[in-house]
C-alpha cells in the first residue's frame, strides 16, 4: 500500500520537483524496491542509469530522433531497407489527412511509444487519430521519463507505410541488444498492439529461459531465414556505441529498419529472474 501511495505521489507531479539524478533513484527504488548503486553498477539496469546520466554525446541524440537517424542507417548500412516516409508534418489536419494512402504508420519524432496503425483509412476515427497526434507535438518527452536524448528535439509527425507480414499482420518486432558492436541477445515482441508478449534469445536465437517486463510467450517466433543478416546488420549500425539497441522487422525476403533505441524501457523494466540483470550487466563496460 505505501508503495503505491509513493507511485501515486511521484508520478502526481513530485517527480517535476527532483533533478535528472534524484528522479532515477527516487523512480528505480519505486520500481525495484531497492535504490541503484550508480557509483559501481553491477546491473544492466544500473549501467543504463549512469549512461543516462553521463554519456551526453552528440550520436545519442541522433539515435533518438526518429527522422534524422534515417541518413545515419543510411550511411552505416546502405543495404538496409528504410520503411518508406510518406510525409513529416508539424500537424495534422483533414486535408492532409484525406491526402494520406489507405493505410499507413503515425508516429512522433521525438519521443518512444508514441505510434498509430491505420489499417484501412475509411474504418478509422479520423477525428480521433488527428487529435492524438496533434497531441503529441505538445508532449515533452524529456519531462516524462528524464531520458536526456530527447530534451529540445525538433518535434514532427511522421507517416510512414504500413508494412505487413506473409499473413497481413504486423511484422515482430526483433530488437538486438549490441555491446560495442556485437549481439548480445535479441528480444522479439509479438502482439505488440494487442496482448503484447516477449521473448529473449541468445545471439544464435537459442530462447533464454527469462522474461523481461512483459509475459513470455513460449515457443511462438521461429528463427527467421534472415537472422544472420538482420545481426551483421545489427553490429554495423551499434559500431560506434558501447551499448545501442538496434530495432528491425525481419520479413521473409528482406529487413527493415525500425529505430535505434539507447535507453530501453528507460532502464526501469525488469528481468525475470532478476539474475539476469547481473548478467547482462556484465557485458556492458562503462567509463
Amino acid at each position: 500500500m505505501l508503495n503505491f501511495i509513493l507511485k501515486k505521489l511521484f508520478w502526481g507531479g513530485f517527480r517535476h520537483l527532483l533533478s535528472d539524478e534524484l528522479y532515477i533513484k527516487t523512480r528505480y527504488r519505486l520500481e525495484f524496491g531497492f535504490l541503484p548503486n550508480l557509483e559501481n553498477p553491477k546491473r544492466f539496469s544500473e549501467k543504463i542509469q549512469v549512461l543516462k546520466l553521463h554519456d551526453r554525446s552528440e550520436l545519442r541524440r541522433l539515435a533518438a530522433d526518429r527522422l534524422k537517424v534515417r541518413e545515419y542507417v543510411k550511411q552505416k548500412a546502405g543495404d538496409l531497407n528504410l520503411i518508406p516516409l510518406i510525409g513529416s508534418y508539424k500537424f495534422l489536419d483533414d486535408i492532409t489527412w484525406e491526402e494520406l494512402p489507405s493505410s499507413f504508420v503515425l508516429k512522433a519524432s521525438h519521443g518512444s511509444g508514441m505510434v498509430q496503425v491505420i489499417h484501412q483509412k475509411h474504418n478509422a476515427d479520423k477525428k480521433q487519430a488527428i487529435q492524438k497526434a496533434n497531441g503529441w507535438m505538445e508532449e515533452d518527452y524529456y519531462r516524462f521519463g528524464r531520458e536526456w536524448v530527447y530534451k529540445g528535439l525538433d518535434r514532427f509527425i511522421l507517416a510512414e507505410e504500413l508494412i505487413l507480414d506473409e499473413h497481413g499482420n504486423v511484422p515482430s518486432d526483433f530488437k538486438f541488444f549490441c555491446f560495442n558492436g556485437r549481439v548480445t541477445f535479441v528480444q522479439v515482441d509479438v502482439d505488440r498492439f494487442d496482448a503484447q508478449k516477449r521473448n529473449l534469445y541468445d545471439e544464435h536465437f537459442n530462447r533464454l529461459e527469462a522474461g523481461l517486463h512483459h509475459p513470455v510467450g513460449g515457443d511462438m517466433v521461429e528463427k527467421p531465414a534472415l537472422f544472420e543478416e538482420a545481426k551483421s546488420v545489427a553490429a554495423k549500425l551499434s559500431g560506434e556505441y558501447n551499448f545501442i539497441r538496434v530495432d528491425l522487422y525481419i520479413m521473409k525476403d528482406r529487413i527493415y529498419f525500425g529505430e535505434l533505441t539507447n535507453f530501453p524501457g528507460n532502464g526501469f523494466e525488469r528481468f525475470n529472474p532478476d539474475e539476469f540483470d547481473f548478467y547482462f550487466g556484465e557485458k556492458l563496460s562503462i567509463p
